[in-house]
């Protein structure tokens, strides 16, 4: 599948989907672990959605590209991190 990369315990300690678009030289990537999406199929579902809620969206709008990403990313990846105490 286009965009999407299943992750198994063979490869790595995380087991389920990554979607990875990248337009107009902004990328986002997000992790969809089967433990929160009620297995394999729940992930999968909702790594497809976002992909194809990214193309269309980037698609209808195609001069707009880059902004459209950025708000895009921000949306879906605007979760910061905690910072570490030293």
């Amino acid at each position: 599948m286009k965009n999407i990369t299943r992750y198994t315990l063979e490869k790595t300690s995380f087991l389920g989907w990554r979607v990875c678009v990248s337009r107009k030289g902004v990328m986002i990537t997000k992790y969809f672990p089967d433990k929160t999406y009620d297995g394999e199929e729940g992930s999968l579902a909702a790594a497809i959605a976002m992909r194809d809620d990214i193309i269309n969206t980037v698609a209808a709008n195609p001069a707009n590209a880059k902004k459209i990403m950025q708000e895009l990313k921000n949306r879906y990846c605007g979760k910061k991190r905690k910072k570490r105490k030293a």
